[in-house]
C-alpha cells in the first residue's frame, strides 16, 4: 500500500520499477497516490446504466467473510523457514487467507518456458497451515508486452498463462486477482485507458475458468487517487465508471469479485472528505485520502445494477516512514495503527454488507526489506518478527465467519 503526495508523484512514477533482491519475490510496487489541484468529481452514471450479471460468490467452507493479510514470500530453495514462519503468524492472528503477488515475467520469462518451482515450494506450506490463497498476477514478460502502450500485445498469451496457472494449482490457489492498480500509466506501459485492461480481464477470466471453474476471479484493485493525467494516473472512481460504461458494459461480466484498495494516509477510518474530514495536517482535502473511498466505488457499481461483492485487497496505515512521499506516517503512532485497522474491519462488518473480504497491507514486509523501504512501516510485525500493537489488536479482534 503506497501513498505519495503530488510533490513526489512524478519522480515516483518514473522510478517505480523496483528490482527484487536475490530469490525473494515481492509484490509489484503499488504506485503513487497523489492529488492534483482542481479535483474532478466522480463521473455521473450514464442515462441507461448497464445491468450486469451478478452471480452469487461463495468463499471456502462456511466462511462468509475473508480475513486476510498481504504477505511477502520466498520462492527460492532456502525460503521454507521464512514461509513457514509467515504461515504460522497468519494463523496465530486468527486469519485464514493470504494475498501475494505472482510475477508472470518470473514464471514465464520466455514463451512457453515455465518455472513453477517458486509456487511449488511455497504452496504446500500454506496448504498444510490451512490457509486459502488470493494470487495477484502482475508484470507481463518483455516478450508479451505491448510496445504501443497496452498491457499485452496479444491477450491470448495471457489467457494461456492463466489457464496454465489455474489448472496446475486447481483447488490450491482459490482466487486470482487480475493485475494491480491498472489506473496507473506504469502498469500499462503507456497512457491510462480502459480498453487494454478490458481485454486483459476477459482473457484472464476465460483462462482461469477453463483451468479451475471453482476459482474466483477478482477485478484488480485500483490505486486511490485524484490524479487525472493519463500519462500518470486516472482517478479510481472515474476509471471504474469508465470501465462500466465501456462498450455498453461488455467487460463487466468477467469477474466474480471487485477488488478495491483503500488507503487513509493519516485519517481515521470513520472520516471522509468533505462531510467529515480528517484531523490533518494535510492529506485531507480529497476522498482518495480516506478509507471510506470504497463507498464511492460501491456507488458506481450500484448505479450499474451490480450487486457482486467487494474485497478490499489492500488497506492499511503506515507509522513513521523514511521513504519520500510518506511523511504523513510521522503523525501516526503504533497504537493508532492498531486502533484504525480494527475499526476498519468493524466498519466493513457492520456498515458494508457488500464487503465480504479484507486483506491488511501488510503482515511481514518489515522482515525482508531494507530499513528505508516504504513497505516496512506498514507491517504489523517488526523486523525481528515480534508483534507490533497492530498485530496484537488484530489477533484479539472478534472474527465472525
Amino acid at each position: 500500500m503506497h501513498r505519495h503526495t503530488w510533490v513526489g508523484l512524478l519522480l515516483a512514477v518514473i522510478s517505480l520499477v523496483v528490482a527484487c533482491r536475490g530469490p525473494v519475490i515481492y509484490p509489484t510496487p503499488t504506485a503513487v497516490r497523489g492529488t492534483l489541484s482542481g479535483h474532478s468529481s466522480p463521473s455521473q452514471a450514464p442515462q441507461e446504466p448497464t445491468v450486469v450479471n451478478t452471480p452469487s460468490v461463495a468463499v471456502s467452507g462456511a466462511e462468509t467473510f475473508v480475513y486476510g493479510f498481504n504477505v511477502a514470500w520466498r520462492g527460492d530453495e532456502d525460503g521454507a523457514a521464512f514461509n513457514q514462519r509467515t504461515a504460522d503468524m497468519v494463523r496465530l492472528a486468527g486469519f485464514r487467507w493470504i494475498r501475494f503477488q505472482v510475477r508472470w515475467e518470473a514464471l514465464e520469462p520466455r514463451p512457453g518456458e515455465w518455472d513453477f518451482r517458486p509456487l511449488d515450494r511455497v504452496l504446500p506450506i500454506y496448504e498444510a497451515a490451512g490457509l486459502s490463497v488470493l494470487a495477484s498476477v502482475v508484470a507481463a514478460p518483455a516478450w508479451a508486452r505491448d510496445p504501443e502502450g497496452g498491457i499485452v500485445k496479444d491477450p491470448a498469451t495471457f489467457r494461456e498463462a492463466m489457464y496454465r496457472l489455474a489448472s496446475r494449482y486447481r483447488g490450491r490457489i482459490h482466487a486470482w486477482e487480475i493485475w494491480n492498480e491498472q489506473n496507473l500509466a506504469h502498469e500499462l506501459h503507456g497512457p491510462v485507458r480502459v480498453e487494454p485492461y478490458c481485454a486483459l480481464l476477459r482473457a484472464g477470466y476465460e483462462g482461469v475458468k477453463a483451468g479451475d471453474p471453482d476459482a474466483l476471479v477478482v477485478f484488480g484493485g485500483l490505486t486511490p487517487t485524484g490524479v487525472n493525467d493519463p500519462n500518470i494516473a486516472m482517478d479510481d472512481v472515474a476509471y471504474l465508471e469508465a470501465f462500466y460504461a465501456f462498450e455498453g458494459g461488455a467487460c463487466t461480466r468477467y469477474f466474480d469479485v471487485l477488488g478495491a484498495h483503500a488507503n487513509a494516509t493519516l485519517n481515521p477510518p470513520d472520516t471522509l472528505w468533505p462531510e467529515n474530514p480528517g484531523p490533518g495536517p494535510g492529506w485531507r482535502d480529497h476522498p482518495s485520502f480516506y478509507f471510506r473511498r470504497v463507498e464511492q466505488l460501491r456507488a458506481v457499481m450500484e448505479r450499474h445494477g451490480d450487486t457482486r461483492p467487494i474485497w478490499i485487497t489492500e488497506f492499511g496505515w503506515t507509522t513513521a516512514n523514511p521513504a519520500p512521499g510518506y511523511e504523513y506516517g510521522q503523525y501516526l503512532s503504533e497504537e493508532q495503527q492498531a486502533e484504525y485497522l480494527v475499526r476498519a474491519f468493524e466498519i466493513a462488518r457492520t456498515r458494508w454488507p457488500w464487503v465480504t473480504g479484507m486483506f491488511v497491507w501488510n503482515l511481514n514486509f518489515s522482515t525482508i526489506v531494507d530499513p528505508e523501504d516504504e513497505k516496512g512501516p506498514w507491517s504489523v510485525l517488526n523486523a525481528d518478527w515480534s508483534p507490533r500493537p497492530a498485530y496484537r489488536a488484530l489477533q484479539a479482534m472478534p472474527k465472525e465467519p
